[in-house]
């Protein structure tokens, strides 16, 4: 064998091992799934009671010559939602303070976070289905394959 011949010899067992090599890969392409926030936002009544409310009274006594207590004055301070009920019966003072129950309901509003995370997944690849490069690669190693053989049928018969 010339020089010649073994270059081309060792270029096609390079192409025929470049071929073998790269022609059976498969890849698995990685899909990223895309993120998704969702805010759920709900209106509810909140019971706020009203604060205790306040009530003074001022009141003057005096006695009589018989020893009896009376009444001399009367002040009374208290505010709006406060009933109040005075009594002077026989020396006895009796002072009554109902507290008018008030509650407002207030608007309170939550919001709620729905919040996904992506993540890589891998997606399965149709394994018994060929891409057209592999088809391309499958074509020139059976055209290198075919010179071969008749490079080497050649070298026999010659």
């Amino acid at each position: 064998m010339t020089r010649q011949q073994i270059r081309i010899v060792i270029i096609v067992i390079i192409a025929l091992f470049l071929v073998a090599m790269t022609s059976c890969r498969s890849s698995n392409p990685v899909v990223t799934v895309p993120v998704e926030t969702r805010i759920e936002v709900r209106e509810r009544l909140v019971e706020v009671p009203m604060p205790a409310d306040s009530s003074m009274m001022t009141a003057y006594f005096e006695c009589d010559s018989n020893y009896n207590v009376l009444l001399k004055s009367f002040d009374e301070h208290r505010s709006a939602r406060m009933a109040t009920s005075i009594n002077l019966d026989a020396g006895k003072l009796s002072y009554q303070v109902i507290r008018v129950s008030d509650t407002v309901y207030l608007t309170a509003r939550d919001s709620i976070v729905y919040k996904e995370i992506a993540f890589p997944v891998n997606v399965p690849v149709e394994i018994n289905r060929l891409t057209g490069f592999q088809h391309f690669q499958i074509w020139t190693g059976r055209c290198l394959l075919a010179i071969g053989a008749l490079f080497v049928a050649y070298k026999i018969i010659v």
